[in-house]
């Protein structure tokens, strides 16, 4: 059986033609070497890929509930439209397949292949209109902080006051770095708290003097810094929202592209954060909105109960389970198959008193 783990979600379907590649070989490509191999494939992602009716695909815009379902065909649909012709001549000259013609329905994986998705179900719960072959296993985690050694400044600014609201968006480029570190420092004086900005390969954090309740870091584990945070504003990416949420964090999302506006809305949904808000409406207004509802008592609450609820999952050993639940199971489905007797009409089989 093919094991494939895609870890690639920054992607939007308007900057399809610019991930044509990526597309490709981390959203189309185990298919088809599944098929030319000949073997079982069993699908591990970190956003839904799988229809339901109880929400809209990631990478889709649709707000309205009637429509949530037909999102994926439609998402499936544009990104087919991108990359068909890359796709054919990757089956065509490396696999020795057949094209796929451009008004076919199969261009996305079978309906039967399994899929493990890997998120809390505590956060997403696995819908109910989802079959026993996609299951919802966890999020899983890197265990850094073990090995990390952090700056003694840093270790003393923190100890020093109360607990941080950690600021920051990893490696997303920030249209004006300047003007978001301005409205960060002010949200932060006007609701009287003390942040972490991380600078990030955005260039934030370039202040006119120091401002001793402001630390500007560089790197640094989440699973180390967020326990040490009273609430964290990040991208939403899959990743950090998980590590955030673990860490019993209040959670502001600021999605940029790609799957991070679902898992803001999914951390609203759940209470555990404000609305996220979008990067390109980032204002002083709503920052400081967001970092009050943050610190409303219910809400820290509601994030420790599901950080409770997340401490004893295990996403790396439920994507194992489920891989050899249904490997063992599609195994024993194909010996039976295998072993069923021939009903093909023999005439040689009539003379010899077979079936």
């Amino acid at each position: 059986m093919i094991l494939v783990y895609n870890i690639v979600y920054l992607i939007d379907v308007r900057v399809i033609s610019f991930w044509l590649f990526t597309w490709e070989f981390f959203f189309s490509g185990h298919t088809h070497v599944s098929e030319a191999l000949g073997v079982p494939i069993h699908i591990f992602f970190t956003m839904p890929w799988t229809p339901t009716n109880e929400f809209p695909h990631p990478l889709s815009r649709v707000k309205q509930p009637v429509a949530y379902r037909v999102s994926y065909q439609i998402v499936d649909a544009l990104i087919w439209l991108g990359i068909r012709d890359v796709i054919n001549e990757f089956r065509k000259k490396q696999l020795k397949l057949r094209r796929i013609t451009y008004l076919s329905s199969t261009f996305s994986s079978p309906l039967d292949v399994p899929y493990g998705y890997i998120w809390s179900p505590h956060l997403v719960p696995k819908p109910k209109d989802w079959g026993p072959n996609i299951d919802v296993v966890g999020f899983c985690f890197l265990d850094l902080a073990s090995n990390y050694e952090p700056p003694e400044s840093l270790v003393k600014w923190i100890e020093d006051g109360t607990k941080p609201i950690y600021i920051g968006f990893g490696s997303l480029p920030v249209q004006e770095p300047r003007k978001m570190t301005e409205i960060i420092v002010e949200a932060l004086k006007i609701t009287g708290q003390r942040g972490i900005i991380n600078k990030g390969w955005g260039g934030l954090g370039e202040l006119a003097e120091p401002k001793d309740f402001v630390y500007l870091l560089d790197n640094c584990p989440h699973d180390w810094l967020f326990p040490r945070c009273a609430a964290v504003v990040h991208h939403g990416g899959a990743g950090t929202t998980a590590s955030g949420l673990k860490a019993a964090c209040p959670t502001t999302v600021v999605p940029f592209f790609g799957d991070q506006p679902f898992w803001g809305e999914r951390v609203h949904e759940r209470g555990v954060g404000p609305a996220p808000i979008p990067v390109n409406e980032f204002s002083l207004e709503k920052l400081v909105a967001a970092i009050e509802f943050m610190l409303e008592p219910e809400v820290k609450e509601r994030a420790s109960e599901m950080a409770k609820a997340m401490e004893n999952e295990d996403g790396v050993k439920g994507a194992v389970n489920t891989f050899h639940y249904h490997f063992v199971r599609r195994k024993k489905e194909s010996e039976i198959v295998q072993q069923r007797p021939s009903h093909r009409f023999s005439l040689l089989g009539c003379f010899r008193g077979q079936p």
